[in-house]
């Protein structure tokens, strides 16, 4: 359907019927038979030509009262396809983006202009056009399916992305990251020591990030390259316990280690899932063997078993150099205990670890 791209009312009309014939509105009103201002709110257009008027003014202009109807009836049709215009584009800035949400937390602006918001989503998501669709290459560990990212996770990834193009890090070098894992595994004994984990992460020359998840995207982390020699990790923390974020941690990590760019994102291991990629069972099985031995745990659990005091884990993980909630992590993910047992050693970091990282959420918000 053709529509104007600007509607014109008929009060414009009005106008050069008037001019035409030299009247004032005095004039129309005295032909007419009603009020000055009347006729003022048809020719400002402040009142619309109704059958009664269009009647009116075809008998004053010698004319057909469908010619008035018609141009009154094509100016609303034209109001409101412009206004469904409207909301068509808003609807697909909508559908890309959870926008209130993004608005709330600072990572768009708060504008109701169409076309400044989506410019806003688009910068978010790194795409040119609000149609164009959004991929980022990552790896990412969550707990929802892996066989797609819902509009939610992608504005997280992106603003993960957009915060780790400012995170402070040294020239990456893939021959020390072994040395560099060794000397981070030195932080995990103490809760307090999780604060240091930026500043040696960055001495690696990988950066890292904190973002806060958004509701439902359930996002534990992700690891990605800004580009060939900037690897960077962002964790959601949303977990608060001092096993979850080692494990995730290390888990990305392992992503960098393996240069593992853009693979399928992976569930969440505690959903005890089977169908993983490769490189996620190796990601997982490598994170958690870099935090205990994995010969050294089975030989621990072969020796308590079924018996795991809290003394005889904080002895094991004090022989390993790991703080004794780690241990325990890996023990209810081996099912060796109830995930009610020994719960008060899953201690809480995130506190600290959000003093000295490059954060967005818990009431920080940082702008570039």
């Amino acid at each position: 359907m053709f529509v104007p791209a600007e509607p014109f009312p008929p009060a414009e009309y009005l106008k050069d019927e008037l001019d035409a014939r030299c009247w004032t509105h005095e004039d129309l009103a005295s032909v007419l038979g009603i009020s000055r201002r009347q006729v003022i709110n048809l020719v400002q257009g402040k009142s619309g030509i109704t059958p009664d008027m269009a009647h009116a003014l075809a008998e004053a202009f010698d004319q057909n009262a469908q010619t008035w109807m018609n141009l009154q009836v094509s100016y609303e049709l034209a109001l409101a396809a412009q206004e469904e215009r409207g909301i068509k584009r808003r609807a697909r800035v909508f559908n890309k983006a959870p926008i209130r949400e993004l608005k709330r937390r600072g990572w768009i602006p708060d504008v109701d202009d169409t076309d400044e918001l989506g410019k806003a989503v688009c910068n978010l998501l790194r795409i040119r056009s609000i149609e164009e669709d959004t991929r980022f290459p990552i790896a990412a560990r969550k707990s929802t399916s892996y066989d797609m990212d819902t509009n939610a996770q992608k504005a997280w990834y992106g603003r993960a992305w957009e915060l780790a193009e400012h995170a402070p890090a040294s020239q990456y070098n893939r021959d020390n990251l072994g040395h560099g894992i060794r000397e981070l595994l030195r932080l995990a004994a103490y809760p307090e020591d999780t604060r240091r984990i930026p500043q040696v992460l960055a001495d690696m020359g990988v950066r890292l990030v904190i973002v806060q998840h958004l509701r439902g995207t359930k996002i534990d982390g992700v690891a990605f390259w800004l580009d060939d020699t900037s690897p960077a990790i962002a964790l959601s923390a949303r977990f608060d316990r001092i096993d979850n974020l080692w494990f995730n941690l290390m888990h990305e990590l392992m992503h960098i280690k393996n240069e593992d760019r853009g693979s399928p994102v992976d569930v969440d291991t505690l959903s005890g899932a089977t169908d993983l990629p490769e490189i996620e069972v190796r990601a997982n099985r490598e994170a958690a063997d870099w935090l205990i031995p994995e010969n050294k745990m089975e030989s621990f659990i072969a020796r308590v078993k079924p018996y795991f005091y809290q003394s005889r884990v904080n002895q094991f993980a004090q022989a390993r150099g790991v703080h004794p909630g780690i241990v325990v992590g890996q023990l209810h993910y081996r099912n060796e205990i109830k995930y009610q047992q020994l719960r008060a050693l899953l201690v809480k970091v995130r506190d600290y670890i959000i003093e000295s990282a490059v954060v967005d959420g818990w009431g920080n918000s940082p702008t570039f």
